[in-house]
């Protein structure tokens, strides 16, 4: 990156401090093992093969064909799993700022949070200037995509800031409201994040389950969606606007067959008695685990 004494800010200690804040909220965004955008795709990938499966079960439902048919305790597993999966990454990604470094978390709140709390920081031109960029005078014969670029910034922080094109300084400062309209966008994941810590993180006690409403109580495909959604747009208007980096990943493109084996059987017809043996096995050894429990007591 460009030195500081290089960029065309005035202020080259806010700028520092800019610099080092904006690389947090990249990581916690984009670059770490855990990123926001990384648990995005995954959960959006595993939402998306779960109603790639589903749409196939009803496929074969409206056959009405002894020739085909999806296994019940599979299914059971496998719609379990998709619920339990995709409620802990909508709350995973929802968790509120602990403040407490040892309770530390990455989550769009907790990045909403550090961006509010350091909003002073983010002024015009550190905004267009921390990488080198001219603050004035780019033109489109001149600098052709650069001033493309220089010009979009611009205008996406003019309405950052609630700045007028003709009334635009150095010193223009992000609109703190921003952040609490994208912390309020986040709140239609409210009823989720109650149900996964009442039916699947813990085993809520029946006294504390008696005054939940029915949306705290179940989950749709339609509530998840809208999950979604709003988590899609409140990491979208972080990076490609407030960040200035590429848009995020979504559902990601495989680069193998998709739809491989899933017209085939799952097993040979000859492994089905095999199969039921290892069950009545299972079984047994399950059974057999309370035997001389009481020296141990």
């Amino acid at each position: 990156m460009i030195d500081i004494c290089d960029c065309d800010v005035k202020d080259k200690e806010k700028l520092a401090l800019f610099r080092l804040k904006r690389a947090e909220w990249k990581e916690c965004l984009i670059d770490d093992t855990l990123s926001v955008s990384k648990q995005i795709r995954n959960m959006l990938w595993n939402d998306t093969v779960f109603r790639m499966i589903n749409e196939a079960r009803r496929l074969t439902h409206g056959r009405k064909s002894n020739d085909i048919g999806f296994n019940g305790p599979l299914l059971e597993l496998f719609d379990q799993g998709y619920a339990t999966s995709e409620v802990m990454a909508i709350r995973r990604l929802t968790d509120p700022n602990f403040y407490d470094p040892k309770r530390a978390a990455i989550s769009l709140p907790r990045l909403i949070d550090d961006m509010k709390f350091n909003a002073d920081l983010i002024t015009r031109e550190n905004y267009l200037c921390h990488e080198g960029t001219a603050f004035e005078g780019l033109s489109h014969g001149k600098d052709g995509i650069n001033y493309r670029h220089w010009k979009t910034k611009h205008e996406n922080f003019d309405r950052l800031s609630k700045v007028s094109p003709d009334k635009r300084t150095r010193t223009d400062k992000i609109d703190k409201h921003i952040f609490k309209e994208l912390t309020k966008e986040l709140k239609v994941c409210k009823d989720l994040r109650t149900y996964a810590n009442k039916f699947i993180a813990h085993a809520s006690d029946p006294r504390n389950r008696i005054n939940l409403t029915d949306n705290q109580k179940r989950i749709t495909l339609q509530r998840l969606n809208e999950c979604y959604k709003a988590i899609i747009r409140v990491a979208w208007f972080i990076g490609p606007i407030i960040l200035c980096e590429h848009s995020l990943s979504r559902v990601s493109f495989p680069l193998f067959n998709l739809l491989e084996n899933l017209d085939k059987p799952m097993v040979f017809q000859d492994d089905i008695k095999r199969l039921n043996t290892f069950w009545n096995n299972r079984v047994k050894e399950v059974d057999a685990w309370d035997n001389g429990i009481w020296p141990s007591i």
